[in-house]
């Protein structure tokens, strides 16, 4: 996997912790993100830093590293490792609430093919998403930072429940303004109860059905939930499967238009069913 954009899980794991970090890089997630903030203590944000450089690249899938935001006296240190550590692929940065949370152009010219992300934790983050997507051209990806008890539901003062209608707002924002630009991954937030299997299902359908391409999480046993989840439906892709096949066929007689099994199949659909089966870079 060389795109973002086509991984369905990112699992967080603290970069001081090297049995767990062995266990993220082996694990079945498509994207390992490689913690240096939430999840790593002030007395071990040194040792987490000092730790990426001996990380060895995964098998398969991504390896990212989440810094300290910009506000904090890790920060520069943070990126500075990230972009020194030959394994790592991309920066995310969290708290991102303007232009100036994100990593400058320069800074990331230093690594060639070195992507960054934002992590939007806060109303004013979210609000303003779009045109921080519009003026940054090289973030390539963005995290809805919507976990239960975290940043941005303390930030809004509101309470939290399993369909999610308290930050049911605040989500199809985030989907709209990062879907305006095709490069960036959409990443879905953390979904904080881990021994609820039940639960996250029920969310990560929600999130799939809202536009995510993707979620983060925190435990390896939510990774085969959330991949199934996200990947299409034997069903979706028999469908997207003969709506491909039909549509060119109808193209190579000139028409560009027709029924099948009493649904319209058009240029929209057809370009729709070419994302379902993984042949578009949408």
């Amino acid at each position: 996997m060389n795109d973002d954009r086509h991984a369905k899980t990112w699992l967080f794991v603290p970069a001081h912790r090297p049995e767990l970090v062995a266990k993220a890089l082996a694990s079945a997630a498509d994207g390992v993100m490689l913690d240096l903030e939430d999840a790593v203590p002030d007395e071990c944000k040194a040792q987490a830093r000092a730790a990426l450089p001996a990380i060895p690249p995964r098998a398969h899938g991504r390896t990212w590293v989440r810094v300290n935001a910009r506000a904090t006296a890790w920060h520069a240190d943070d990126v500075r490792a990230a972009m020194q550590a030959p394994s790592v692929q991309g920066v995310l940065c969290p708290k991102v609430e303007d232009v100036a949370d994100l990593i400058a152009p320069g800074v990331l010219a230093a690594r060639p093919g070195m992507a960054q992300g934002a992590l939007v934790e806060s109303a004013l983050g979210v609000m303003r998403l779009f045109g921080m997507l519009e003026r940054v051209p090289d973030v390539g990806m963005v995290m809805f930072g919507g976990a239960e008890g975290a940043d941005l539901m303390t930030d809004l003062g509101c309470g939290w429940s399993i369909d999610g209608p308290e930050l049911l707002h605040a989500r199809q924002h985030t989907v709209l303004s990062a879907r305006g630009f095709k490069r960036v991954a959409l990443v879905d937030g953390v979904y904080a109860r881990v021994d609820d299997t039940e639960g996250l299902a029920r969310d990560t359908r929600l999130s799939r059905g809202l536009g995510f391409r993707a979620r983060a999480v925190v435990h390896p046993s939510q990774i085969a939930v959330v991949n199934d989840i996200y990947a299409p439906t034997v069903d979706e892709t028999a469908w997207a499967t003969e709506v491909v096949q039909v549509f060119e066929a109808a193209v190579d007689h000139g028409t560009a238009a027709l029924r099948l099994r009493g649904r319209l199949v058009d240029a929209a659909m057809y370009k729709a069913a070419r994302l379902t089966l993984g042949k578009s870079d949408q």
